[in-house]
């Protein structure tokens, strides 16, 4: 049963830094009003755990602790931060696109939605290939013009001979622009022939089941193959659907709550976070106990690969809720994920994503001790030496060219999806926006 949430105090309000949002402008067509998305304050420190995994289990594999120690098959699996990321970007990308569906909004337009996405991920991205490839000299690369775009357009999924070449974790990110991509043209899809706000959250609900259907499905077929394509497209948006899927659901969730201005008690109760953060370590304990190798790269049976994605989409899942729902700025937990330091580093995460593999490559080059060092102080100095960077990349490239965004209007007068196929729908007014994923 769904109560009334119970009424907030002015502190706990969920609002974004200088005050309350000002009421939803109309829509330049004078149809329903376009959705502001809410601002969710806890998402900076989830992206700063992700972040902290990923250097964890990188300097856990380089350092040889995870090879050698008992305590390796929980650092092994703590590359489940790129399923935290993928499920931050299902929620947050996907939020505006769900609350215009309920509410009969204008939905974000597509042009300004992958511009700046392309913004936010390519410019910071290539500095980083450009300095680490051939400056410092850390990634394996392959020469020639066509290597270059395979590069620099993030298509090395795509291609087996430079999946593992350059800026090796930046596989993460070819999914993920793929996911890009993919979004506006499934929110028109999904948001077509609208009816009522109940028939949309219902069509919704049944098309993201589906989708993460598809993304189990898929991984289980492809495991199950022994084809060398198989292998190049597990790493592909179709095998990971399901993840951005949970994503999704959340926002969707979140977004019809907001619509109804109802919320369970349940999500209001003070314990919420504790249980739900207490589910997510249940999450990683159970996927460590699974029998999963503790190399990279090594190939999964079916039953045992489709039982990790399970939990790995679990533990991102009882990770993210407290940041969605409930009071966010009650309980410790939240408070320790808007804590400024952790804040911060969740607002550079990006830059540590890019850059970390390539001190701690360099470090073990440096130091000639491949799996023979400590772990906790390989850890320390790649973390130490990832932050810097990306506080650089941060105010030296990231920064500046998200400011330029608002200065360059020309993506504004690309049509959407729906005008492309002749069901237009007025635009989202300039500057409607949200929290970013990265």
């Amino acid at each position: 049963m769904v109560d009334a949430a119970p009424q907030p105090a002015p502190e706990a309000i969920d609002e974004p830094p200088g005050g309350p949002e000002p009421p939803d402008p109309p829509s330049p067509a004078g149809g329903a009003p376009a959705v502001r998305p809410r601002h969710f304050p806890c998402f900076d420190g989830l992206r700063a755990i992700a972040a902290v995994l990923v250097v964890l289990v990188h300097t856990g594999f380089d350092s040889g602790f995870t090879l050698r120690s008992s305590l390796g098959i929980y650092t092994a699996r703590l590359e489940i931060g790129v399923s935290v990321f993928f499920l931050i970007s299902g929620f947050l990308l996907y939020r505006p696109f769900a609350a215009s569906h309920i509410a009969g909004g204008a939905p974000p337009a597509a042009g300004s939605f992958w511009a700046r996405r392309l913004l936010r991920i390519l410019p910071a991205y290539w500095v980083a290939f450009i300095v680490t490839s051939y400056v410092l000299h850390a990634n394996k690369i392959y020469p020639g013009w066509h290597s270059l775009l395979i590069y620099f357009g993030l298509l090395q999924i795509y291609f087996p001979k430079h999946s593992l070449s350059g800026i090796t974790q930046a596989w993460s990110l070819c999914t993920e622009m793929s996911f890009y991509f993919f979004l506006p043209l499934f929110a028109m899809a999904v948001n077509a022939r609208r009816r009522s706000d109940r028939h949309q959250m219902r069509r919704e609900v049944v098309v993201l089941v589906v989708l993460y259907a598809i993304g189990i499905g898929l991984r289980f077929v492809l495991l199950h193959s022994r084809s060398g394509a198989a292998g190049a497209l597990e790493t592909t948006l179709p095998a990971y659907l399901d993840l951005f899927a949970l994503g999704m659901f959340l926002a969707l969730a979140s977004s019809w709550l907001a619509h109804n201005h109802r919320e369970p008690r349940w999500l209001w109760h003070p314990a919420m976070p504790w249980v739900s953060w207490g589910l997510a370590l249940a999450m990683l304990w159970s996927v460590s106990h699974i029998g999963i190798s503790r190399l990279p790269l090594e190939r999964n049976t079916p039953g045992r690969g489709v039982e990790q994605e399970l939990l790995y989409g679990l533990f991102a899942f009882f990770l993210l809720l407290p940041a969605v729902f409930g009071p966010q700025q009650r309980g410790p937990i939240r408070r320790a994920l808007t804590w400024k330091p952790v804040a911060a580093l969740g607002l550079v995460s990006y830059g540590l994503y890019l850059w970390h593999q390539s001190w701690a490559t360099l470090f073990v080059r440096w130091t000639g001790l491949l799996f023979r060092l400590p772990m906790l102080g390989m850890f320390s100095v790649v973390l130490g030496m990832g932050v810097v960077s990306a506080i650089a990349s941060y105010v030296i490239v990231e920064r500046p060219i998200l400011n330029l965004k608002d200065r360059i209007g020309w993506w504004s007068r690309i049509p959407s999806p729906a005008a492309l196929l002749g069901r237009a729908r007025p635009p989202a007014p300039a500057g409607e926006g949200g929290d970013e994923p990265r």
